[in-house]
């Protein structure tokens, strides 16, 4: 089940505390149609849940929500890679993924042959592919597009097209805005793109305000003619229904063909009267087709998104940052162009394995994943903010959804030089070498890389302490960073040194079990480990 961290609650999901089942993913509204203005929205379908939400059995069956109330609410298509089908909610935040039905498809074949586009309420020689005896929930939007894809024996599996532009582009909000909003052209994702044929390595400098979480699905479309095609039919088919004043369904195809296996989660559905013949896929888990390199590397043309292990600029001095127990809200308007824009992650299972063993990495990796914080007002409120990026100027912070897939060690990905220091400080120290530890690099749960910022030392003043910043060679400021790293029975914190001048040192060793703090010039003394672990 994802994990949501330090997601803020959409307040027009939090109107009371019933737990609601998103039924379905319905058509977008553009600007001047719905009352947000510069990115698309979507309609989402919700029921009150009237069966235990634990109740997997139950779960399966047309009567386990009320769905002869369903209600619609518009949300920004920015909040897309949080929107899966069958998932709970209450009070505004996501709650649960139930399982529903698990099930793998081994050597897909995707191609013309094999697949379709179908509207949810097709029907086949008088019998519906998605009956709604069976599968009530989708009535409300029979027009939306799926791809069917043909299976052995004559059965199907039934993909909604909303779930394929979820999974394959729904790393980041920012991005699959993007694709919403402006036809796809050689600088829609991309400033510079090379590509080595003898290696098959390749180099991006993303776009401007693209994280790098997105970085593997935009080189799959950089180095892919069928992912260029799958992503550029996102816009192009919401243009053409929208000039044709029709419901605006997106739909597009997978972004590769040839042979895949899927790992699904959703439901069987008869077909006439041959039962589980066709599968309705809730939420794609994992795909194993190849992506189109063996190397990628990225930078970002703005160092005001994150990377793909975080990252801000450096921060701006003589701030507080102030915490409450009240949740921040996502309202349903416009994101301001004059506020900052932050990020909100959740993590996932691994969904495509062939990234396991290739690396994927940002060269310039500077900025880091900063501390999550809602700023409180000075009348006490706590500001609200919207989903995705915008031109316009409001009020509402933009809230970019990242996804993020715990950190797999990679050989290939280089260690900034403090982390260099400290493991061979560490390896020189006779407590280890001794003994013959293995010092190992490890990701704290959570993070999304090893390497992470330290939190900011904030005086009673508001004043960011000095000791909480990193002066680098040509003056900027920035804050520190750490790493840790498992040795026997220890786990060492490694971290930049504080600049003193008088103290010719580079990098900080914190053992968590006795709290003795070590520098390169070899000088020992007890510090409080608590601020830093």
């Amino acid at each position: 089940m994802n994990q949501l961290r330090a997601m803020p609650a959409i307040a027009d999901l939090s109107k009371d505390d019933l737990i609601w089942r998103l039924d379905w993913l319905g058509e977008c509204g553009y600007p001047m149609v719905i009352r947000r203005y510069g990115q698309p929205s979507i309609k989402t379908v919700f029921s009150p849940l009237v069966c235990e939400k634990d109740d997997q059995t139950a779960l399966l069956l047309p009567g386990a929500t009320d769905h002869h109330h369903q209600k619609e609410v518009w949300l920004a298509i920015s909040a897309l890679p949080i929107l899966t089908i069958g998932s709970l909610w209450q009070k505004g935040l996501k709650i649960a993924e139930p399982e529903y039905r698990i099930e793998a498809f081994h050597d897909l074949q995707i191609n013309p042959e094999t697949t379709s586009f179908i509207k949810a309420g097709k029907d086949i020689d008088g019998n519906f592919v998605l009956p709604l005896g069976s599968h009530p929930w989708h009535r409300l939007h029979t027009h939306a597009y799926c791809v069917m894809v043909s299976l052995p024996n004559g059965r199907r599996l039934v993909i909604p097209c909303i779930e394929l532009i979820r999974f394959y582009f729904g790393s980041s909000g920012n991005f699959i805005q993007r694709l919403f909003t402006e036809p796809l052209g050689a600088n829609t994702l991309w400033s510079s793109k090379k590509f080595d044929v003898k290696t098959q390595g390749l180099h991006l400098v993303l776009a401007d305000r693209l994280s790098g979480v997105s970085a593997s699905d935009i080189g799959r479309i950089a180095g892919s003619q069928f992912a260029w095609r799958s992503a550029a039919g996102i816009y192009s088919s919401c243009m053409k229904a929208s000039a044709q004043n029709l419901p605006i369904y997106p739909y597009t195809g997978f972004p590769f063909e040839g042979k895949t296996d899927l790992g699904v989660s959703g439901v069987w559905l008869p077909f006439g009267d041959k039962e589980s013949h066709t599968f309705l896929v809730y939420r794609i888990n994992t795909c194993t087709h190849p992506f189109p390199f063996r190397k990628l590397t990225y930078d970002l043309a703005d160092c005001r998104v994150r990377a793909g292990n975080g990252g801000d600029c450096k921060p701006k001095t003589g701030g507080t940052a102030r915490s409450g127990s009240d949740k921040s809200q996502v309202v349903n308007k416009e994101p301001g162009s004059n506020k900052a824009q932050r990020s909100a992650v959740f993590t996932t299972k691994t969904k495509f394995p062939d990234l396991e063993k290739k690396p994927v990495w940002r060269i310039k990796a500077e900025a880091m994943e900063s501390a999550d914080v809602f700023l409180r007002n000075a009348d006490v409120t706590l500001a609200q903010i919207a989903f995705g990026e915008s031109g316009y100027a409001t009020d509402h912070a933009g809230l970019d959804l990242q996804q993020w897939t715990p950190w797999q060690e990679n050989e290939d990905e280089p260690l900034p030089q403090f982390v260099i220091d400290g493991l061979k400080m560490l390896a020189e120290d006779p407590q280890y070498s001794a003994a013959g530890c293995e010092l190992k690099v490890v990701c704290p749960p959570g993070k999304r890389s090893p390497i992470f910022n330290l939190p900011y030392i904030v005086s009673e003043d508001g004043e960011i302490e000095e000791e909480s910043m990193f002066v680098k060679e040509d003056g900027g400021v920035r804050q520190r960073r750490g790493c840790f790293v498992d040795g026997c029975e220890h786990k060492i914190l490694i971290i930049e040194t504080i600049p003193f001048p008088k103290i010719n040192k580079s990098v900080e060793l914190h053992y968590e079990m006795n709290f003795m703090r070590c520098n390169l010039c070899g000088e020992k003394e007890t510090t409080q480990g608590s601020i830093w672990m």
